[in-house]
């Protein structure tokens, strides 16, 4: 169970969130702070979305080979084809009964004698050790004792404590960690500090949710679209627009009109209910993208340029984004070839079917021509062909292949299939594969088990290809969700499915043996993506309810993350922020979910630690380096990070908290 905080860390939350209380409205908060819960801005960025499901167009031409790697900046596209289908889209109202969170002291000594891989009830399975994509779980070879071994390493809440005077960066961290004391009582400080803090890289982050209401209405406005009046969708007509419509740039200017559009398209101005249900902020939020959808259409390079933009101002130099492309022409073949959902033991039988036909062959070709063209188009938007390039342009963006889980188990299947293909081929820069949409979907909650099955089938036979996974993102008072669902999740996501990081994981402490479950995380190096604020908005996690220190307790890496800026309204310095004074979080902690962040990317290359999970030594190549904005590496280190976009990134992390912590010193 989360431990209850110390007298340190609680008297630094409390001094912290009084300080913080005169800046709530000055800062703008997307929400006002229910009754109970810490009196700052609800930065919730929202949670297991539902993506665009935009009509599919024409690929754009191109050959499929992948663009030169040119590794500052790289991006991915969305095509046309958006998310399959809307059905995954919870309609505000749909959410009776239930029950507000209840904290892990409530929880406690309710573990069941069970372990942490097996499923509830029902059939009685369990994530064995030896299930399909296992075999890539990383089983923390040759460590004796996970918790010593990476006791000193850096992992969040524990290593800064323990930090050696030789160990990379201890003086600049030292020097961060008096300038955080001095500003912990002036809001506009803190926030001023927190925006020039290094902050690595976004692992959460979806594009479909990431640039504002106001980017939205002007792309809609060019394009001359109409946005109906009453639900605020917009509509693929352009103008005119008949009755019951109005032109999209009557909203693009100031006034009551746009208003009404920025309030329907995001979560600027909901109100969270005082007695914590989760169901308001949850259904508002899967609602705004059904109606903004056909305003994204034919903008992704758009998008990505400003998401490049606003990473590059809060000091972010990666970004992980979840994309999903081709959804209709796959979904049309699927229903040609296999019009039949698989169930576990049709696994291989539908594979076999879908790869051998030369038409899947084509869309994954199509597939990663769309993401270079959209990279080259976002970068020439950018102007990273001039001398010198913007600082957007030195943001390094991959992407990660979002499968939608609340459709038909084939078109389930045949989308992870996709994926994978891009992924382990390399193309369109896809470094990863991962399943959204809202985990309490009736359709996701049904069919969880066989979902966490067809991942590991085929990261049984594509062990290189890098999952990461949205799990536990459940509380209890949400539609359809029993104490059954929030047994196993995450248990199965990291048996089962073999997923190297988890997105939320806001329900271990129900999940049955939680304690060895964090453990076998632990082990086995699976990073939970902690985007705080969505936790807050739609499941109305936060302070002691919040599973965070029991994770980092427990020595499981973690990292903070945006998930969907745009809808609300905040980015990573939010959630930085919202980590110092809802959690507790102090300067160490931060500097290791940056570092984390990068350790455990998906993006291509070597690590630039010696070992994962521990920041006490370099790799061989740069075991004598230090990192130094004005000194450049030795030669052979040199060489190490030009041949690993990872270590790259990596060295430049260290090198900004370098450059960070001086800065510090001096005022």
């Amino acid at each position: 169970m989360t431990k209850r905080r110390g007298p340190r860390r609680r008297w630094r939350a409390a001094a912290w969130t009084a300080a913080l209380g005169l800046a709530v409205c000055a800062l703008g908060s997307p929400l006002v702070a229910a009754a109970g819960e810490v009196g700052m801005p609800r930065l919730a960025a929202a949670a297991g979305r539902v993506e665009a499901g935009r009509p599919a167009g024409a690929f754009p031409g191109g050959d499929g080979q992948r663009a030169a790697s040119g590794f500052p900046g790289e991006d991915v596209q969305r095509s046309a084809g958006g998310f399959p289908g809307r059905d995954g889209l919870r309609a505000a109202g749909q959410f009776p009964g239930g029950d507000v969170q209840r904290s892990p002291r409530e929880l406690h000594g309710k573990d069941e004698p069970h372990t942490a891989d097996e499923t509830p009830g029902g059939d009685g399975e369990r994530a064995a050790e030896g299930t399909p994509g296992v075999a890539e779980q990383r089983a923390a070879e040759g460590i004796a004792d996970a918790g010593e071994q990476r006791g000193t390493a850096g992992i969040l809440g524990l290593g800064e404590q323990r930090a050696a005077a030789g160990r990379p960066g201890v003086r600049e961290q030292r020097a961060a960690e008096a300038r955080l004391a001095r500003v912990a009582r002036s809001p506009g400080d803190l926030d001023l500090l927190l925006r020039e803090l290094p902050k690595g890289g976004d692992l959460h982050h979806h594009l479909g949710g990431a640039v504002p209401p106001e980017s939205l209405l002007a792309y809609a406005a060019r394009d001359r679209k109409c946005v109906d009046t009453t639900t605020y969708v917009v509509v693929p007509r352009r103008e005119p627009c008949v009755p019951g419509q109005r032109p999209a740039r009557d909203a693009a200017r100031p006034g009551p009109f746009r208003g009404e559009v920025v309030r329907a398209w995001s979560m600027r101005g909901s109100v969270l209910p005082p007695d914590g249900d989760p169901r308001p902020g949850h259904d508002h939020f899967f609602a705004t993208f059904g109606k903004f959808a056909e305003a994204e259409a034919g903008h992704d390079a758009d998008m990505l340029a400003e998401v490049a933009r606003a990473a590059a101002r809060e000091r972010t130099t990666y970004v992980e984004t979840l994309v999903t492309v081709a959804a209709e022409p796959l979904r049309r073949l699927v229903d040609r070839v296999h019009p039949a959902d698989p169930g576990p033991s049709g696994l291989a039988g539908f594979h076999r079917v879908l790869t051998r036909d030369p038409r899947f062959e084509e869309i994954v070709r199509q597939a990663g021509a769309a993401y270079d063209q959209t990279f080259t188009r976002y970068r020439r938007l950018l102007g990273c062909g001039r001398t010198p390039a913007p600082p957007a342009c030195s943001v390094v963006v991959r992407f990660d292949y979002q499968v939608g889980r609340a459709q038909p188990a084939r078109h389930v299947f045949a989308q992870e299939i996709l994926g994978f293909a891009l992924a382990h081929r390399r193309l369109g820069r896809v470094v990863g594969v991962n399943l959204v949409q809202p985990e309490d979907d009736p359709v996701a909650l049904r069919d969880y088990t066989l979902h966490m099955r067809m991942t590991g089938f085929l990261k049984s036979r594509s062990p290189s290809v890098h999952v990461s996974l949205h799990a536990g993102e459940l509380v209890a008072g949400l539609d359809g969700v029993r104490d059954r669902d929030l047994a196993f999740h995450i248990a199965q996501a990291v048996g089962l499915a073999g997923a190297e990081r988890v997105g939320h994981g806001v329900d271990l402490l129900h999940e049955r043996g939680h304690r060895a479950l964090a453990a076998r995380m632990r082990e086995r190096h699976v990073l939970v993506e902690a985007p705080l604020s969505s936790h807050a908005q739609i499941l109305r996690v936060t302070g002691d309810r919040h599973p965070l220190h029991t994770y980092l307790d427990a020595g499981v890496p973690l990292a903070l993350a945006t998930d969907d800026p745009g809808v609300s309204g905040s980015g990573l310095t939010d959630v930085y922020r919202l980590g110092v004074t809802d959690q507790g979080l102090d300067m160490g902690e931060l500097r290791t979910s940056a570092r984390a962040s990068l350790d455990h990317a998906f993006v291509e290359g070597a690590n630039l630690w010696r070992e994962q999970d521990r920041y006490d030594a370099f790799a061989a190549p740069c075991r004598h380096d230090t990192p130094d904005p004005g000194h450049p590496p030795g030669a052979g280190c040199r060489a190490f990070l030009a041949a690993s976009p990872k270590a790259a990134l990596q060295w430049r992390l260290e090198t900004d908290w370098r450059a960070f912590g001086r800065r510090g010193a001096r005022r």
